[in-house]
């Protein structure tokens, strides 16, 4: 028996990629400003690939009971029947969120979980749907 596996991809929106243009902007910015070309280059080159990497690794699973978080090469499993709520949130906290406007805050019942009182703060793509999904497999989550 194999257990339904649903992946979400992180929300890009207006700030993603405002971020991403600023970033090219000052990468590309120093090959007008320094005469040698090839470090500037490179430079610009790696952090492109850094972004590319990180927008590609940053989506979010739901298998079984378990809420797993992908972050570039790290992958985190979390709980969903320690989820206590969801709430929206505009928080700029770091987190494995490419939106920094379309949040969500997951508040768990057990501190152990994330080892913080800090909720973990994601941004996935259908939302609604997201949400509801984990509402199917814990009833009890609030928000």
């Amino acid at each position: 028996m194999t257990q339904q596996r649903t992946v979400y991809r992180s929300r890009c929106d207006w700030s993603t990629w405002l971020l991403l243009i600023i970033v090219i902007a000052c990468c590309f910015s120093t090959l007008l400003i320094d005469d040698d070309i090839v470090m500037p280059l490179i430079v610009c080159l790696s952090m492109l690939v850094f972004i590319a990497v990180l927008y590609i690794g940053t989506y979010y699973c739901i298998e079984g009971d378990k809420l797993i978080v992908y972050t570039m090469f790290f992958k985190q499993d979390y709980p969903i029947d320690k989820i206590a709520k969801i709430v929206p949130t505009k928080s700029i906290l770091s987190a494995p969120a490419l939106s920094l406007v379309h949040r969500i805050a997951i508040h768990f019942t057990d501190r152990s979980v994330l080892k913080s009182v800090m909720p973990l703060v994601i941004s996935p793509v259908r939302q609604k749907e997201f949400i509801i999904q984990l509402k199917q497999i814990n009833p009890q989550i609030q928000g």
